[in-house]
């Protein structure tokens, strides 16, 4: 099992250095492999890239090296599982070549053809005044699925927005992806509140205890032009985390990172960071920022590449990023959208049975100001702009409507539903909102005087914008 699990990784194994040997008696390869000894035995010699002019003794530091990494991969996996056989015999299994989605087929084997899918905006969902009961179709003919939240601290709008996303998850059977900047949601690497109630379905992930389990760069083999495009994302979003960076640097960073994927090395932040210091070395450069940005990124671990995206975004996930430096929440929220505009955009149009679009996936960010004040990040622009006809749904939910404001032309447009709760307003504000709602806004509608606790100003498709109760306080207000 700790050789198999080893193999699995798409890197060769680090040597055992001769003081820590694994094996203190010899082992006949009879004894460790069994009956299948001649499997393992091509499998070991196929992964490892031995020649015919290896040696016994190659072969032999090619087991110890896999046992000792299998080992320590097992180790910090039962840690992360909780010692629970059952969810370590179903990580595995996700490990098995024959487990992963191919990319060519129909994304989100779990979603169904659910049909017309209609929501309620929150729990209770009343035009206000009048208290008629208001839903939506969210995937209807031409209707944009995509849905915004906004409004200041404790008006509702993260209370609403799960309370939506778990409509979508329920009546879809779509796999989600909910990244949670505060940790509201996930404590000590388990759910709490409305997630919880899914169980199983879902995974929590505390960034810093934990590591996500995403490969995200493409492989080796992948066409030119996509690792060609991978690279110059990820190039933006790290430099994104280093404002010094020139243009020689992105350029070497670029390089460096295409280096990594063409050299079968890890893929990880890490090893970024060393192809790139080894750039600067043979450019005759000394290490620069983007060397301290990466050194202070790297130093709590994120990614492990051990799942591709069609395994990572067939699942359920709550990302807590709880506690992280706000570089290092910003870095990992664009790396995630990165490899999700790569993977979901490059799926086959998502069915349309009885003019309602099948939905495959849903994406929910929180606190999304920081990613929306990133004008050059390109990922999430075309997962809206792209995202509907693949069956892709996005959720962002943000404090100020001028968090919008400067992004594509079309952006807010390409939202279908927009909820504002009470906020602070700027010109900039209202005039994001103003193509949306297909008019002018005044301030005065989004004070706590016109929009009470519970209620917002809701553009949804098909109608014109009002005010509707998602909410009823705990005690009643006129």
């Amino acid at each position: 099992m700790l050789i198999g699990r080893s193999l699995a990784e798409r890197t060769p194994p680090e040597p055992v250095p001769a003081t820590a040997k694994p094996f203190r008696t010899p082992l006949s390869g009879e004894q460790l492999f069994g009956a299948d000894l001649d499997l393992w035995l091509a499998a070991l010699v196929l992964d490892g890239k031995l020649k015919p002019d290896s040696t016994l003794e190659d072969f032999r530091a090619l087991v110890e090296a896999n046992w000792a990494r299998g080992f320590a991969l097992l180790r910090g996996e039962l840690e992360r599982l909780e010692l629970n056989p059952i969810k370590l015999v179903t990580h595995l299994a996700d490990l098995l070549p024959e487990g992963q989605a191919p990319v060519s087929a129909p994304f989100g084997a779990g979603a169904r053809d659910a049909g017309e899918i209609r929501l309620k905006v929150g729990p209770v969902s009343q035009t206000h005044p009048g208290g008629k009961p208001v839903d939506f179709v969210l995937n209807g003919p031409a209707t944009p699925p995509h849905i915004a939240l906004m409004g200041a601290v404790a008006k509702g709008k993260t209370t609403t927005g799960v309370q939506l996303a778990l409509q979508i998850v329920q009546q879809a059977g779509v796999p989600f992806l909910f990244i949670d900047p505060k940790g509201e949601f996930v404590v000590e690497g388990g759910l709490v509140g409305p997630f919880a109630a899914l169980g199983d379905a879902v995974t929590a992930v505390e960034v810093g205890k934990q590591v996500l389990p995403l490969d995200f760069l493409p492989d080796a083999a992948a066409p030119t032009l996509r690792i060609a495009t991978a690279a110059a994302r990820l190039r933006d979003s790290l430099a994104l985390c280093c404002q010094s960076a020139g243009d020689l640097q992105k350029d070497l960073l670029r390089t460096a990172i295409q280096d990594v994927i063409n050299d079968g090395a890890e893929h990880s932040l890490e090893a970024i960071n060393a192809y790139y210091q080894r750039a600067l070395s043979a450019n005759g450069k000394s290490p620069d920022s983007i060397v301290s940005r990466l050194n202070e990124l790297t130093n709590i671990p994120c990614f492990r590449p051990q799942l591709s995206p069609a395994q990572f975004f067939g699942r359920s996930w709550v990302v807590s990023l709880k506690g992280l430096p706000e570089e290092l929440k910003r870095l990992i929220t664009l790396i995630l959208l990165d490899t999700a505009s790569a993977f979901l955009l490059d799926q086959p149009d998502s069915p349309v049975p009885g003019g309602f679009r099948t939905l495959r996936h849903l994406l929910v960010v929180d606190e999304a100001r920081k990613v929306l004040q990133e004008r050059r990040s390109e990922s999430l622009v075309d997962l809206v702009r792209q995202g509907r006809s693949k069956g892709s749904v996005v959720m962002l939910l943000s404090q100020d409507p001028s968090d919008f404001e400067g992004q594509a032309d079309d952006f807010l447009s390409q939202l279908g539903t927009v909820i504002a709760f009470a906020c602070a307003q700027s010109q900039r504000g209202l005039r994001a909102l103003a193509g949306v709602f297909g008019r002018k806004v005044q301030p005065n509608e989004f004070t706590d005087t016109y929009l009470t606790r519970g209620v917002a100003l809701v553009k949804l498709p098909e109608r014109e914008p009002e005010r509707i109760r998602c909410w009823q306080p705990a005690t009643s207000e006129n």
